[in-house]
């Protein structure tokens, strides 16, 4: 094994040169002089088999300096591994898929105030979290890309806790081509919560997540943050007792886009329940639910007020929409997707969610050949109330 204590950062330094060099050589050494003062990042290697510089995680990362990488080859790590200050630009990456490198640990936990750049994390499928949940951010600035996070479990009672992922006190969390699934949040979402803080939530699926409330993903508390977007998501078969099945909003406004809701509903009752805040929800494919979207009053919060556009319902058991001022413009249709026993929510290419007026309605393109030869067109809010009188 290396010896991580004999690593040097060799800085570049400048060149110092003699007054009585001719002109020639002055000139050619002049890129040389205007090179700034600069020092590499490393990379450490975690292998379990012994091929690296450390055997488990935790070491890496505290040897780690701000900017360096922790490549993690396949394997299985276990233990709770801690982030904490002066680590800015840290990389924590898998060498392969995200199943190829597993780590069970009670939690991945970030706190200190991170900043620019953000820290990364790629690649691991993390599992066994607990007490934090998997990953637990505070105060940290974070991108998650193509991970895994399954099979962890909230602590019961905790309400600021969910299953998966923690994004806490002013964090700034992006969440991109990630699988979250099969966790539990009790009290907490059984997904990610997103606490007064923001999020780039893009390109990932919430599948089969249970919690009291919010089983993917819940909003808490975040209006005083930047606008978070959550964007070409799959929330499908994720459950809760109480509220929100898909998408729980609590006092926050996200731009909530092109995203495919499926059968939130076990036994959860809404794809998107609103408790106070404007979101803006549009271009979503919400099908297999009690409701579609609903705004819930409650003493606690003003009256929630999200603005809809162009969203796709289908068979809803109770309706597209409870206490909504406006739907914007509406298609009420079968999606038609390729294969919804298979779980393929890609589209035929006739499917009303390819929508002329409103763009794609959903979170996948067209990704079979015609299914029916129907083409429906969006209907007014008026139209659509029409159709329950």
């Amino acid at each position: 094994m290396k010896t991580p204590g004999l690593m040097v950062r060799t800085p570049v330094r400048q060149t110092s040169v003699r007054r009585n060099l001719s002109g020639l050589f002055r000139l050619l050494l002049i890129p040389v002089l205007c090179i700034p003062t600069l020092a590499y990042s490393a990379t450490w290697v975690v292998d379990s088999a012994g091929g690296g510089d450390f055997l488990t995680i935790q070491p890496a990362v505290d040897a780690a300096a701000p900017g360096d990488s922790v490549l993690v080859r396949a394997g299985l790590y276990k233990g709770r591994v801690l982030i904490s200050s002066a680590k800015d630009g840290l990389h924590l990456i898998g060498d392969g898929s995200p199943g190829d490198v597993i780590v069970t640990a009670d939690s991945v936990v970030i706190r200190a105030g991170q900043t620019d750049p953000a820290l990364r994390i790629e690649n691991l499928t993390i599992t066994g979290g607990g007490t934090f949940g998997a990953l637990y951010t505070q105060e940290a600035k974070v991108e998650v890309v193509n991970c895994i996070f399954r099979d962890n479990v909230g602590p019961v009672g905790n309400v600021a806790v969910g299953g998966a992922i923690n994004a806490t006190l002013h964090s700034d969390l992006l969440l991109e081509g990630c699988v979250i699934e099969n966790n539990t949040g009790w009290e907490a979402p059984g997904g990610v919560i997103v606490w007064e803080s923001r999020g780039d939530i893009r390109r990932n699926v919430f599948r089969n997540n249970t919690a009291t409330w919010g089983g993917g993903l819940e909003m808490y508390h975040c209006g005083s943050e930047p606008v978070s977007y959550i964007e070409d998501n799959l929330f499908v078969d994720n459950g809760v007792t109480d509220w929100g099945g898909g998408l729980f909003i609590v006092a926050s406004s996200p731009v909530v886009r092109r995203n495919t809701f499926h059968n939130n509903m076990q036994p959860g009752n809404a794809a998107i329940w609103v408790l106070g805040g404007t979101p803006v929800i549009s271009q979503n494919l919400i099908a297999g639910s009690d409701w579609g979207v609903y705004c819930q009053t409650h003493p606690q919060y003003p009256p929630s007020t999200p603005v809809l556009d162009c969203n796709l319902f289908w068979r809803l058991q109770q309706g597209l929409c409870s206490g909504c001022q406006g739907l914007g413009r509406t298609v009420v249709a079968d999606p038609l997707f390729c294969d919804e026993d298979a779980q393929d929510f890609s589209l035929c290419a006739d499917s009303p969610a390819l929508s002329d007026s409103c763009g794609r309605l959903g979170a996948y393109e067209a990704g079979c050949p015609d299914c029916s030869g129907e083409a429906i067109v969006p209907l007014s809010w008026g139209a659509i109330k029409s159709l329950f009188r």
